[in-house]
């Protein structure tokens, strides 16, 4: 198989940024789901019944319940200072047609729907830049605590001018938050990836249990069992997290099991002839990060994918008075441990911003006949897995070039896949995984 799609969205719930090479991390591709919009909703509380208070609470925007957040495109722009910064830019789900909402003569109304023209239209026009690379520094901003999926970070509020431009634009209170230095942890133990799945994971900054604690006590003594040490290493090993994403750094879908879903949909009639023209679902509605073609693969095949390889390929620059240049191969291992189920998203229209009419809005329905495979959460049909970033092995360059691209990874590691990158299945699990997050 092949990679044939790449997509990043450092703003959550967004429309998606499709690229052609993509560095991917611990958690993820890089500047994946880094921010995030949530709706302030305000409520009264009483106090003893004759008096009441009001207490705001954040509440997440998912394209599920706020299908608003498709008219919004991101896009990575480069400076010329090899700094990165993400434009947002709001797309009106439609402009009025002059003359039209309006009786002929109403002066009144003829001027109210120039005004809203001249507003959608500056809405459209101006539009904002938001800091990726360096990012926003958080020793400046204001943090805030949040909840995604039952599980909690504390963020940062990016400004209140961000906060203006997306509320303006959604038509009530919205805060834009960035992650910074928080950690999301990953709930329930099937999600995990194998290097931790056989242990207990702890909260971010947490320490190991009285096992650790025992291993730190007795440390300086010299008869310490070398199982027990082996144990105190293992603790200190980071553990996993992820950022907003949903529940795992990566979602990996099959161009094969698209086809499958597609092939669901009634064609679309000609109403000026007996014409039908095959409706295509666009893969972007399923959010993926990776795309892969699916060649030699059934549809729904990769419902038992347990591992993969992605092969990358890259030019390693001259040394030692080399003239040519190297191609380096790179492995890197992904591990799949999820099942991703499906909301309503599916069904949004990204150009309305609502919920699509006809046979596109009911793309969900469509899956819920047979893809309710997933015993965890049963009554959510399954489309794709959620993967994480495994060991990268790389071979190619002379003996110096290796030494010295092992001693840049020990510093910061740089994998990175494209588009046409060969990817193979290593491991096929026996029986579905059973997600065990508790939603």
């Amino acid at each position: 198989m092949k990679i044939t799609q790449l997509y990043v969205y450092p703003i959550k719930a967004l429309r998606p940024i499709p690229l052609q090479h993509a560095q991917l991390t611990p958690q993820g591709i890089k500047y994946d789901r880094t921010f995030m919009l949530y709706h302030v909703k305000t409520k009264a509380e009483a106090d003893d019944g004759s008096s009441s208070t009001t207490s705001t609470e954040l509440k997440k925007m998912q394209l599920s319940s706020y299908p608003q957040c498709a008219l919004f495109e991101q896009t990575i722009l480069s400076r010329d200072n090899g700094q990165k910064e993400v434009l947002v830019k709001w797309h009106a789900p439609s402009l009025p047609t002059e003359g039209t909402g309006s009786e002929s003569g109403d002066e009144l109304g003829k001027e109210l729907e120039q005004a809203e023209r001249e507003r959608l239209k500056r809405l459209e026009t101006d539009t904002i830049t938001v800091d990726l690379d360096p990012p926003p520094r958080i020793d400046e901003l204001e943090k805030v605590e949040v909840n995604l999926h039952g599980s909690p970070t504390t963020c940062y509020k990016v400004g209140e001018e961000y906060d203006r431009w997306f509320s303006e634009r959604f038509g009530f209170e919205v805060v834009f938050v960035y992650l910074g230095d928080g950690k999301r942890q990953i709930l329930g133990t099937s999600l995990l990836p194998p290097a931790t799945s056989q242990q207990q994971q702890q909260p971010p900054g947490e320490g190991g249990g009285w096992l650790s604690t025992l291993t730190s006590l007795t440390s300086w003594l010299p008869s310490v069992p070398i199982s027990i040490q082996a144990e105190r290493e293992e603790d200190r090993k980071p553990k996993p997290w992820i950022t907003f994403t949903d529940c795992a750094p990566l979602l990996i879908t099959s161009e094969s099991s698209l086809s499958n879903v597609s092939a669901r949909l009634a064609p679309d009639m000609d109403s000026t002839s007996s014409e039908s023209t095959p409706l295509q679902v666009p893969m972007y509605k399923m959010r993926p990060n990776l795309v892969l073609d699916g060649e030699r693969e059934e549809a729904w095949a990769e419902d038992y994918w347990g591992e993969l390889v992605v092969t990358s390929s890259s030019n390693c620059s001259p040394t030692n008075g080399n003239t040519k240049s190297k191609t380096k191969i790179t492995k890197t291992i992904l591990y799949l441990t999820g099942n991703c189920v499906r909301c309503t998203s599916l069904n949004v229209d990204y150009d309305t911003g609502k919920p699509a009419k006809g046979e596109m809005g009911t793309v969900l329905k469509k899956l819920m006949k047979d893809r309710r495979v997933d015993s965890g959460i049963k009554w959510s049909p399954v489309f794709g897995r959620y993967a994480f970033v495994g060991e990268s092995v790389g071979d190619g360059g002379d003996e110096q070039e290796q030494e010295q691209e092992e001693e840049r990874e020990e510093k910061e590691p740089e994998v990175w896949i494209s588009v046409g990158d060969e990817v193979q299945v290593t491991r096929r699990n026996e029986e579905r995984t059973v997600m065990d997050w508790p939603f």
